[in-house]
């Protein structure tokens, strides 16, 4: 009898795990999360959703223009959300993901933060959070490749090779982060946060506003810094970052506090 319970036992607790983590490659973020008032407050959602894309998912705001053959696969798509855990002394944030039936198919520990800038305070807390990914050795195996929701089958996209544009690297860099960037001074006593793009992070001051970009070079703890109209490398030298450009002929270094 007491064999039989047992087994009755491990048999109800087999669906539970049954689903794994890399069933699914497509996460859909919301753009506001239930304790905030604001769309996209201090940037979490947007850097959630980087955040997953650095770790290998395929992540997009609900307000993104999602392709159809996703949004056609519903299940087939986890649910990112964010649960908070604050006291008067921390702000603790955890990355929580949902399947359709709103079962939680993973949660990263709790990120902790004793900053007491909020914008400061989440973004530090969201950004200790997602090392738990690094523990995951998330790989999706496929299983959802197949058919959509309704059965049919989904013809895989063919990759675009893009077409190399002939243009100075500087002149395009420059082009692109001028509109979004702020031209204000860096302050060596402010902390500024590095939030993960596409090849490397974008630095944000507490408002948040986007105040200059890292590009990734083929060297550990060198970027390429650009600035407005500056271009520059960000360089880790005994545990300080620094910004150098030349400016006028001359080499200026400037002091960076940066957490990332």
């Amino acid at each position: 009898m007491k064999k039989t319970f047992l087994l009755l036992i491990l048999l109800l607790a087999i669906p539970a795990f049954s689903q794994s983590i890399n069933d699914y490659q497509y996460v859909i973020v919301p753009i506001k999360f239930d304790f905030l008032k604001y769309n996209d407050r201090y940037r979490l959602n947007t850097t959630t959703k980087l955040l997953l894309q650095k770790y290998g998912f395929k992540a997009f705001l609900s307000t993104d223009d999602i392709p159809e053959e996703v949004t056609s696969k519903r299940c087939a798509i986890l649910y990112a959300s964010l649960v908070e855990d604050n006291s008067f002394f921390a702000t603790k944030i955890k990355v929580v993901l949902k399947d359709c039936k709103e079962k939680v198919v993973y949660e990263t520990d709790f990120g902790t933060s004793r900053e007491k800038d909020f914008a400061v305070a989440y973004n530090e807390a969201i950004r200790n959070a997602s090392k738990s990914f690094e523990k995951l050795n998330y790989t999706y195996n496929g299983k959802n490749d197949a058919t959509n929701a309704n059965g049919i089958p989904v013809v895989p996209e063919t990759p675009v090779t893009p077409i190399p544009v002939k243009k100075d690297l500087s002149e395009t860099l420059a082009a692109k982060t001028q509109s979004t960037e702020t031209t204000e001074a860096i302050s060596p006593e402010m902390f500024f946060f590095a939030q993960p793009i596409t090849n490397g992070f974008q630095i944000v001051n507490s408002e948040p506003r986007v105040i200059m970009r890292l590009l990734n070079t083929s060297q550990k703890n060198v970027f390429i810094g650009v600035k407005g109209n500056t271009n520059g490398v960000v360089i880790l030298k005994n545990d300080q970052w620094f910004f150098e450009y030349y400016e006028s002929g001359k080499l200026v270094s400037e002091p960076l506090k940066l957490k990332f």
